[in-house]
């Protein structure tokens, strides 16, 4: 079969233009996807490196906050004893019979309760502070007492103002118009934070007589010139509400 050099120069065209329309498909627009890709990441690479930069100019704050905020959070801690024991409890109601002037008639303890886990901090083995889940408690005494009114208004001003983590759950009182006294009972509340580095410490009691053993086994005894208040006995332990 015999081709004119007219058709040659046709195919020749056209396949040009076959070799053309693959290589656009083929490579050109490839490439331009690649390089739309590319200025993406390169887009995205900026944004990030400014945010950087911005956080590096502000990192010096943001460690002086974390030290704040680790400062504000172990002196909350702090705040809260490790534990509160019977002792503890007794040795509050002498306190407010000495600063107060209330007379106690009984008194009776109340259970611990854990009324919520937060989280606290503690030294980790690397000797930083790392966040652990501590257990918060609530106990607690009822007192039978008589006082004046204005002991009262005292008693409560004094267990706000000057007996950290202590509040006053509950008051019932009866004026008797003989002696001028208000008689009936007060629940006291306690709270406690377990599991963090204050440790318990026990309540200082005064000497007891010759014969009678420390009941409570854990507490240190402190010479005091004047005798303690004596409590009547109470065989009702069960849990106040």
């Amino acid at each position: 079969m015999n081709i004119s050099k007219r058709d040659i120069k046709m195919l020749l065209i056209l396949f040009g233009i076959v070799i053309f329309v693959l290589c656009y498909f083929l490579v050109y627009l490839s490439f331009t996807e690649e390089n739309e890709y590319l200025l993406e990441d390169i887009e995205d690479a900026e944004f990030e490196y400014s945010r950087l930069k911005a956080i590096e100019r502000e990192v010096g704050g943001y460690r002086q906050a974390i030290k704040d905020s680790e400062e504000f959070i172990l002196a909350a801690q702090a705040e809260f004893p490790a534990d509160v024991h019977a002792a503890d409890l007794i040795m509050y109601v002498v306190e407010l019979g000495e600063q107060i002037g209330i007379n106690t008639g009984g008194i009776t303890f109340i259970q611990p309760v854990e009324i919520m886990t937060v989280q606290g901090l503690a030294e980790n083995a690397a000797g930083g502070l790392s966040f652990t889940a501590q257990s918060a408690y609530r106990t607690g005494i009822n007192v039978s007492c008589n006082l004046t009114y204005g002991q009262l208004k005292d008693l409560v001003n004094y267990i706000y103002e000057e007996s950290p983590k202590t509040s006053l759950h509950s008051i019932s009182f009866s004026f008797n118009s003989a002696t001028g006294l208000l008689y009936g009972n007060m629940v006291v509340n306690k709270s406690f934070l377990g599991s963090h580095d204050a440790g318990y410490t026990a309540a200082q009691t005064p000497d007891m007589g010759l014969g009678l053993p420390n009941p409570f086994g854990v507490i240190r005894s402190v010479p005091q010139p004047n005798a303690p208040p004596q409590f009547e006995p109470s065989d009702d332990y069960e849990e106040q509400s």
